[in-house]
């Protein structure tokens, strides 16, 4: 049973990792992504799902019974989404999703905090970005909003509408004009977990561990457990790795997560962009994420 419940979460991890490069690309993008020391040769995703979930989850599970928590780097796990196929379009496709449970609430200045009453949480986004969640009136509004008509959104856009909001919380997206840096969207999105009985360390070092099984030349820069300025335990973990633009050009992406353990179940905010346009934008991320709140139960 427990190692029914770690493939779904390494499954899942895979999924995010890939998820968040499809705004790099023209159809689903995401999906061709990973790349070879040389070459940059693209990687086939359903192998590299297959090959974590089948034979990683396994043995790194095993080796956590025998470990102690580490303090090192890496993406964080989340229950298995279950995507419909859908054939590309240019407008959304009519799905019935789930009620999310959330709501996104506007400020007086403008600002817009999420609220996750399913997970128990609340955050604030970062400020002209456009926040979106699966199924709800924002994300069918967003096709057609002016910020969001560049070929690098729509795209970004099509490769989300078949995903579980239960899991896939929330996907925010950088749709200032000139923030494309090579073709590729930056964007934040936010993964929960199934319940699990593992601690937040436990977590992190599974993360640590998988990581750079599962992308190919994928570099850890830094990864530490430490704690927000409200004292709220956070997994921090920084990666970079190559791959391509939409147009077939070499990138670097530079990729920072905070892993939170909630009420049993983990989150993982994931913020993915050029290793050249980090500097812009990576201020908003670490803000969002040290103001971190839980909800009153």
């Amino acid at each position: 049973m427990m190692i029914s419940k770690n493939k779904k979460t390494l499954s899942a991890l895979v999924f995010l990792f890939l998820l968040s490069l499809a705004c790099s690309t023209t159809s689903i993008p995401f999906l061709k992504s990973a790349s070879e020391p040389e070459g940059l040769e693209e990687i086939d995703p359903n192998m590299i799902l297959t090959m974590v979930a089948d034979s990683v989850a396994e043995k790194v599970s095993k080796t956590l019974e025998a470990m102690p928590p580490t303090h090192t780097s890496t993406p964080l796990p989340t229950e298995t989404p279950t995507p419909t196929e859908i054939s590309p379009t240019n407008t959304p496709t009519k799905i019935v999703y789930p009620e999310t449970g959330s709501a996104l609430q506007e400020d007086v200045d403008g600002s817009i905090t999420y609220l996750d009453y399913t997970g128990g949480y609340m955050v604030n986004t970062p400020d002209d970005w456009l926040a979106i969640r699966i199924g709800e009136q924002e994300y069918l509004m967003a096709w057609s909003l002016l910020e969001a008509s560049p070929p690098e959104i729509q795209n970004s856009l099509q490769s989300m509408q078949s995903l579980d909001p239960n899991t896939f919380r929330l996907f925010i997206l950088d749709t200032q004009k000139g923030h494309y840096d090579n073709g590729f969207v930056t964007n934040i999105n936010l993964v929960l977990s199934l319940e699990t009985d593992r601690t937040l360390e436990e977590v992190f070092a599974e993360s640590v561990l998988t990581l750079p099984l599962s992308i190919p030349d994928l570099v850890i820069i830094s990864s530490e457990v430490t704690e927000t300025s409200s004292g709220e335990p956070v997994g921090i973990i920084i990666s970079e790795w190559d791959a391509k633009s939409a147009v077939g050009d070499a990138i670097r992406l530079y990729q920072k997560q905070a892993l939170f353990m909630i009420n049993n179940r983990s989150l993982v905010i994931t913020f993915t962009t050029t290793v050249d346009f980090k500097d812009e934008v990576v201020d908003g991320f670490d803000m969002m994420v040290d103001e971190f709140e839980l909800l009153d139960n």
